[in-house]
């Protein structure tokens, strides 16, 4: 590519409103442009990342056999309906209107579709493992979208679905996608961690997530310092002990020493021997709307564990501050578990607390010097809460350390949710029919692209892995309008580079040397050709490594070879 014909569209200056380093270098570099609030136009630069990035994912899933295809964006609401998950993504999902007031869903993910499809495709056994795949473009409605690209309305996501006729077969699939995706993001030079999962709106029962480290990370990921235990903060567990006491109900008559009630906005405890009330809603049919929940102050409590609880409902609902104001007359800061008339529960960690403070269920007022068994029953306890940087890994083996990370990919084994949602069966060697198994396989095609720049830039921009780069090399010759000579050279170096199939840019613009240089360290070319007229005479060129920074006086005779063999090397 000759620079003359290329739309660059770097910017010098930092781009204001920008949350991430790779928000910030994707506008500076020219990859992509704001068109709304998470919207984006990719340019020319981001669309060569997005087609190499794609090439890779292509390369290894059809390895394991992956046959591609594509699926509407327009997908009908009955289908989402049938699996009840319209009403699980709730206001997630964009909708529209036909001329007709037919109700469609822009597909924020397909299973729907696919197993309607596969539902008329198959008849027998012997039609599967089927594997299927496509790359497109999805939407989701997110109320905040931030950092770029890592969390957008519109974003381009690989996604893939298996079919079988039991959950072995699905398990030889999802072994073979797991190892796939080690693949596919190691070849994109990525530092990720493979740990366990929630499988959310999805549904199934395994699920495994392709986390890249990020400090932009939305997502938490614990990890263990002595053993390979890795999860999503939303399941990571830990050693606790166990407790069998009974769901507990406090009477309103509860005694308390007027000793304990401190007058002040103040708590006399720090936040680690400080117990906090939540207040979530019960599932139906149950003598109270809410139970309360008990955690230490320094703590987060879990959705997701939380939701695990039989008698809690699903999606996991809490109390507004108008319901926890009629409820107990006060707010959410000053909520206690004394005199509270709902069923109590506790995460395990405030079951050994001794002197701690709760809210009294007074505007303005504590209970200070609580005990357990002296003025408040121990209620049944339960994992609830998120796991924290120390804690003992489940396994036993050392403690967990908690690092931020952006999702990459996702791959869940989904069993037959959708198949007997939508009636997709097939008779198996007997003649009996059954439905079919289902496995679910993920790439944030986008956020992966922003997850490579998180971890490859420096103060002079982006530093792109050979495999992702939009040009693996960058021609800068010097005075090239004034001189016959480097414009020749310039130009049979980068014939024989265009011959060898590697992808140059050659800097054939009227820009001043530093320009040049700038421009093509902020897009991230990793290696740079320098030709001027001094080393040309003497038969040499300047070679530069972005990787290390190392430069080198090289033969014109040898240049050639010498790429070839450092783009094998990487």
């Amino acid at each position: 590519m000759r620079a003359k014909k290329y739309l660059f569209s770097t910017l010098k200056e930092n781009p204001k409103h920008t949350d991430s380093i790779s928000h910030k270098l994707m506008l500076r570099s020219g990859m992509i442009r704001q068109n709304s609030s998470g919207i984006y136009t990719w340019l020319p630069t981001g669309l060569r990342i997005l087609k190499n990035v794609c090439k890779i994912i292509r390369t290894e899933i059809k390895k394991i056999h992956a046959l591609e295809i594509t699926m509407p964006i327009l997908q009908p609401e009955f289908l989402w309906n049938l699996s009840n998950r319209k009403k699980i993504y709730g206001k997630e999902l964009f909708e529209i209107l036909d001329r007709k007031n037919n109700k469609f869903i822009l597909g924020p993910t397909h299973e729907e579709i696919i197993t309607n499809l596969i539902k008329n495709e198959l008849q027998s056994y012997k039609q599967l493992p089927l594997l299927l795949y496509q790359i497109q473009t999805k939407f989701r409605d997110e109320i905040r979208p931030r950092c770029g690209v890592i969390r957008s309305r519109e974003f381009i996501m690989k996604d893939a679905y298996s079919f079988h006729i039991n959950s072995l077969s699905l398990n030889n699939t999802y072994n073979s996608m797991y190892n796939a995706y080690k693949n596919i993001f190691s070849n994109m030079k990525l530092k990720f961690h493979i740990v366990e999962a929630d499988s959310n709106s999805m549904g199934g029962n395994q699920s495994h997530e392709f986390q890249a480290l990020s400090k932009s990370g939305e997502d938490s990921i614990a990890l263990s310092t002595k053993s390979n235990y890795a999860a999503n903060i939303q399941v990571a567990t830990y050693k606790t002990s166990t407790n069998k006491c009974q769901l507990l109900k406090i009477s309103k008559k509860t005694n308390v020493p007027s000793t304990l009630l401190h007058h002040s906005n103040k708590c006399r405890s720090l936040k680690e021997n400080t117990i906090k009330t939540i207040l979530v809603k019960l599932k139906k049919n149950q003598e109270h709307n809410f139970v309360a929940i008990l955690i230490r102050g320094d703590h987060e409590i879990n959705a997701k564990k939380i939701s695990n609880i039989d008698f809690i409902s699903y999606p996991v609902v809490f109390a507004s501050q108008k319901e926890i104001l009629n409820i107990t007359g006060t707010t959410l800061k000053f909520l206690g578990p004394i005199g509270l008339n709902l069923p109590i529960i506790a995460d395990f960690s405030v079951i050994s607390l001794k002197n701690f403070t709760i809210g009294s269920n007074t505007t303005g007022k504590y209970f200070n010097n609580v005990n357990w068994n002296q003025h408040l029953s121990i209620p049944q306890s339960f994992d609830i809460r998120n796991a924290v940087e120390g804690d003992i890994s489940p396994d036993g083996m050392g403690t967990l350390k908690i690092k931020k990370s952006i999702e990459i990919g996702h791959i869940f084994q989904l069993g037959d949710k959708y198949s007997q949602t939508i009636g997709a069966q097939v008779q198996d060697r007997t003649g009996y029919k059954k439905f079919l198994k289902m496995g679910c396989y993920g790439i944030g095609i986008t956020r992966t692209i922003a997850a490579i720049i998180e971890q490859n830039n420096d103060e002079k921009g982006i530093i792109w892995p050979i495999s992702i780069t939009p040009f693996q090399i960058a021609i800068i010759p010097i005075n090239f309008y004034k001189s016959k000579i480097i414009q020749n050279e310039s130009q049979i170096i980068y014939q024989i580079l265009k011959n060898h199939n590697i992808t140059t840019m050659l800097d054939d613009r009227n820009e001043h040397p530093g320009a040049m240089f700038s421009e093509m360290e902020l897009i991230g070319i990793p290696y740079s050709i320098v030709i001027s007229e001094n080393l040309i005479k003497n038969n040499k060129v300047e070679y530069h490594n972005r990787y290390d920074g190392t430069k080198k006086i090289i033969s014109k005779n040898e240049i050639i070879q010498f790429i070839i063999q450092t783009i094998k090397k990487y």
